[in-house]
């Protein structure tokens, strides 16, 4: 059985980590720190995927990353970074981590990083899908048909590409297949969540700059744009991006050159741009993005909610449920008509996100022969509960906020681009 090994030396965070792989049907071990780890590795070849802090005693997570590339070729790593620490993040992408996380994450993020990456060969082989490349692209529907057509003609070229659509739609995966199916595709695709880059920090994040440009750069620091050469940068929630820093994007976009902060030249950069945002286009053109800037996005894709596509939903399901029983290695239940007539029924405001949660809450809290409705009814029922209280959650940390969403989320311990789905998903806004 594969398993997950997470490296932390804060024991609490350690085991509370390894409770909720648990509680999704993961096994996981801990390390306190890359020595340990290292040791674990060789000891069980089981471990496919490591979860690692950076800063820990004897061994750090940046040279746990360098010895696993070097010896474990098959092994997944996702490192945990500090809020807004994307220099590092950068680092370790470009050193071969598969992800990386901020902290404090969302638990939620976390286990989507995680059920992306937690497959092995022989598993893929169990499970029936429709691949390209090696992103899972599922749907039927004639709208999803013409948006998998729109982003198969925007691979073949190098346009700017906006993806448009509400959260838990799949924007981040089928920005990956556009990245998959280019002449890009063997070089770095990085992901950039906007909302965790602090506005201030922003032009010397994505352009870099010189030892001593400012107080503070103790060091050369090359910069997203220069990491991401070659490959394609996704910038997700763009909406978060400060305007300023949209114009500097707008340069680069019309140009192909950067100037870090203490250069006296422009650099030429060969990079990508693949933007999303969950807001609907009229809402993102009202003051969040700048028009100009979205001129230069050649190609618009909007991705529909999953109301819109319901007979997806069947199909969906399938793949939900035999992907999790081979991860989890448990027989695959059969699935009544009742069920998906059930399914059919519901609203699904996390869109495809939600209906994979339900996926794999029914397979962990329910491992019988059958999911007929009353299994269903049973998980939706939990999920209404749970939205409930994280709904007065959410509408305490406002309150004592004052409605200020980013102090809120900061108290959540959440980002701000995760509160803003969450306020969608909950219809708080």
């Amino acid at each position: 059985m594969d398993k997950i090994l997470i490296v932390e030396d804060d024991k609490f965070l350690a085991n509370t980590l390894k409770k909720l792989f648990e509680k999704r049907g993961f096994v996981s071990d801990i390390a306190l720190n890359g020595k340990e780890a290292l040791l674990k590795l060789r000891q069980n070849p089981e471990f496919r995927l490591v979860l690692t802090d950076l800063v820990m005693p004897e061994m750090g997570g940046m040279e746990l990353l360098e010895k696993i590339k070097e010896n474990f070729i098959d092994i997944h790593v996702v490192v945990m970074t500090g809020y807004g620490d994307i220099k590092t993040a950068v680092e370790a992408m470009k050193k071969g981590a598969s992800d990386f996380i901020t902290k404090p994450f969302d638990k939620e993020e976390l286990l989507n990083i995680v059920n992306k990456l937690f497959k092995t060969k022989e598993k893929e082989e169990k499970i029936q899908k429709q691949e390209t490349g090696k992103i899972e692209i599922i749907g039927e529907h004639a709208l999803f048909k013409k948006i998998l057509e729109k982003a198969k003609m925007s691979a073949k070229t190098d346009f700017p590409v906006l993806i448009i659509g509400e959260s838990g739609t799949g924007k981040e995966i089928l920005a990956k297949f556009i990245h998959e199916n280019s002449k890009r595709k063997n070089k770095i695709f990085f992901p950039l969540n906007c909302s965790a880059v602090p506005s201030e920090l922003f032009e010397s994040e994505l352009f870099g700059y010189k030892k001593g440009a400012f107080t503070g750069a103790n060091r050369d620091y090359e910069g997203i744009f220069k990491a991401t050469e070659g490959g394609t940068l996704l910038l997700d929630e763009i909406s978060e991006m400060p305007l300023n820093a949209q114009a500097k994007l707008l340069r680069v976009i019309e140009t192909g050159k950067i100037k870090p902060l203490g250069y006296a030249n422009e650099i030429n950069v060969d990079v990508r741009i693949i933007a999303t945002s969950n807001l609907p286009l009229k809402e993102l053109l009202s003051g969040k993005l700048r028009h100009d800037l979205y001129y230069r996005f050649v190609i618009v894709i909007e991705i529909p909610p999953l109301r819109k596509r319901k007979s997806d939903i069947p199909m969906l399901f399938n793949y939900f449920i035999k992907k999790y029983s081979a991860i989890m290695e448990i027989e695959e239940p059969k699935i009544k008509n009742e069920a998906i007539e059930e399914l059919l029924n519901y609203p699904f405001p996390g869109n495809v996100r939600e209906l994979e949660n339900i996926s794999q809450r029914l397979l962990t809290f329910h491992s019988g022969k059958e999911i007929g409705r009353e299994e269903i009814l049973s998980i939706l029922k939990e999920i209404e509960e749970s939205r409930e209280i994280e709904k007065e959650r959410i509408l305490k940390a406002l309150n004592e906020c004052q409605g200020n969403k980013k102090r809120a989320a900061e108290m959540l311990g959440i980002s701000r681009a995760t509160l803003y789905r969450k306020l969608k998903e909950l219809m708080l806004m």
